[in-house]
């Protein structure tokens, strides 16, 4: 055993074999990376390189659509200053007749705070404002206009397009609301107003102030004329493309300012204020006034409505408050005769407003029809309506005593502030105002009687396809009515008006618009041809013609007296005369004033 263990190498020994061997292995692999050996044998194994995965392309969406310029920020520009004898007028948008519309509808969207115009999802919308100009009288001379919207919302807007404003013809207005929608989409428009509107001028909360140029003023100028009501569209693009802009109507709790408004600057005109039929006081008159009526009903038709220059008051009926009851007996009769009208016809009526209490029966100073230039003060004098119906004034001269006879009255502004009948003498000086309207309403419904009594010209009698007026003629024996003057093929305008007749009762003078401005004709009653008498030349500075309106014949028939708002700026309307045969044209009032409708008084 011990021979055996001798043999054996000792613990020292093991451990030494055992470092040998792992420093070996350390050699085999540390030294090869340390050297490299060319052309050795053993060559390390090179190590692979990873590969990275592709990744996906999301597939193509289309080319974006470009998004609307910012809207530029626009500061409202202020209306220019009102001339001396003109004034200014702010109409806002009757909620109730304006409103929008798409292609599909049958009818308006009205009375909704948002005014649309432009596509969207495929469809065309459209909106519509509706203005009441009633309050500015016929002939009233519009120096400037603007229409004033405030963008609501730009969120459908797309980066290009056109939004523009149209104006509807007088004569559409008159029927407004029940109107399918195809007619305001297919109507006939006057033309575009103002400038064509962009992206970039349409904000929210922005005012787009669209002013109209000095056509546009006619066609304005002719809506109020004759109806006293303007109708507009809001149009947008077209297209397939999403393309819509919002404007603000306003509604009850917004405030007035965002609505959309018609600001007008003009010289108004007068309204011929006449009073209305006085109530009867006693049965035995009502039936009188009522057996009058019928029978001129019988003999000459339904009267006709008052053009729209002549306008009513409501008559002021004095009442006289009931006394107190002096005793116990007469306060007991009158409550027992109350609540006998309680009982019968219910709870006594409030007093009307055109009902005024009085503590004394009212007297009547008479006031003088004429005054004297020497007595005229720039107090404006009362004017005392008469107590007559408009029925009447074809049978009422003008007393030959009031010196009013071969001489004109014209209606001025004169006295600021003020619109009265003024007179001038056939030579064209002014000597004379009148206190009141009596005798100019007289005198203009004399105008249209034919001198021999039988027959009256007609206004509103008739209108031809597209809606102007035509001029008729009234047979009072016959009580009939015939077209007298016709609107000429392709006349533009609304047509014939303000007709006269001559004295020898052969011809009438009357006013057309077939060539597109007011212009005076002549009408032959025996050849039934009429003959242009005025040629106004184009204004450069308005770019449209004056116009021409008004006649009036002379006692002897030689001559015709008219207003025209010829001249340079301002353009007032000036009484101008001519012969007529329409030579010798010439201002007949030639002052910085505003002299219009004249007419000369025969009888």
């Amino acid at each position: 055993m011990d021979r055996f263990s001798a043999r054996l190498p000792n613990l020292e020994t093991l451990l030494w074999i055992f470092a040998s061997i792992v420093g070996f292995a350390v050699f085999l692999i540390v030294v090869p990376g340390l050297f490299n050996f060319s052309g050795s044998a053993t060559t390390a194994a090179a190590k692979p390189t990873q590969t990275r995965r592709p990744t996906l392309t999301p597939a193509p969406t289309g080319t974006p659509l470009l998004l609307p310029p910012t809207a530029q920020e626009r500061t409202p520009v202020p209306l220019p200053a009102v001339p001396p004898n003109a004034k200014e007028f702010g109409f806002a948008a009757d909620p109730r007749q304006s409103g929008w519309f798409i292609s599909t509808d049958k009818d308006p969207k009205w009375g909704d705070r948002n005014l649309h115009a432009g596509m969207y999802k495929g469809q065309s919308f459209q909106s519509l404002l509706y203005f009441d100009l009633v309050g500015l009288a016929p002939g009233s001379r519009i120096l400037y206009a603007e229409l004033d919207l405030v963008g609501l919302s730009r969120s459908n807007l797309a980066a290009a397009g056109a939004w523009t404003v149209q104006l509807f013809p007088a004569d559409f207005i008159s029927t407004w609301v029940g109107r399918p929608v195809a007619e305001f989409r297919e109507a006939a428009v006057q033309g575009p107003v103002g400038r064509a509107l962009a992206p970039g001028d349409l904000g929210e909360g922005q005012t787009n102030q669209i002013v109209f140029a000095a056509e546009q003023l006619r066609w304005l100028a002719e809506a109020v004329d004759a109806t006293g009501r303007v109708g507009l569209r809001l149009d947008g693009p077209g297209g397939t493309e999403q393309n819509l802009f919002t404007w603000d109507m306003g509604d009850r709790n917004t405030a007035a300012t965002v609505r959309p408004m018609l600001r007008v600057i003009a010289m108004p005109a007068d309204f011929v204020y006449v009073t209305n039929t006085p109530v009867p006081q006693n049965v035995i008159t009502a039936a009188a006034m009522f057996a009058e009526a019928t029978v001129f009903a019988e003999r000459y038709g339904t009267p006709t409505l008052f053009p729209r220059h002549i306008a009513t008051v409501p008559n002021i009926i004095p009442v006289t408050p009931v006394p107190t009851p002096s005793n116990l007996e007469t306060a007991t009769a009158q409550a027992m005769y109350a609540t006998a009208v309680a009982f019968t016809t219910g709870t006594f009526t409030p007093t009307p407003l055109n009902f005024a209490t009085v503590t004394a029966t009212p007297t009547r100073t008479p006031t003088p029809p004429v005054y004297a230039l020497s007595q005229i003060t720039l107090v404006p004098s009362p004017t005392v309506l008469p107590e007559v119906s408009i029925l009447e004034y074809l049978k009422t001269p003008i007393p030959v005593e009031s010196g009013l006879r071969g001489n004109i009255i014209f209606l001025t502004s004169r006295e600021p502030g003020t619109v009265q009948p003024w007179v001038m003498d056939g030579n064209g000086a002014v000597f004379a105002k009148l206190s009141g309207n009596e005798y100019y309403r007289i005198a203009a419904a004399h105008e249209l009687l034919s001198p021999d009594g039988k027959y009256h010209l007609d206004l509103a009698r008739d209108k031809d396809s597209q809606g102007r007026w035509l001029i008729s003629v009234f047979d009072i024996a016959q009580g009939v009515f015939s077209p007298l003057i016709q609107n000429p093929l392709g006349a533009k305008g609304i047509g014939s008006y303000h007709p006269a007749w001559s004295p020898l009762g052969d011809k009438i003078a009357y006013v057309s618009e077939q060539t597109g401005y007011s212009e005076i004709y002549l009408f032959d009653l025996q050849t039934r041809t009429s003959t242009r008498l005025t040629y106004s030349p184009q204004d450069p500075i308005r770019g449209f013609p004056p116009f021409n309106k008004h006649p009036s014949w002379s006692p002897d028939g030689k001559q015709i007296v008219y207003f025209s708002d010829r001249g340079p700026a301002p353009f007032y309307r000036q009484i101008w005369i001519m012969n007529a045969d329409g030579s010798n044209q010439r201002n007949f009032s030639p002052s910085p004033n505003d002299d219009w409708d004249p007419i000369w008084v025969k009888k």
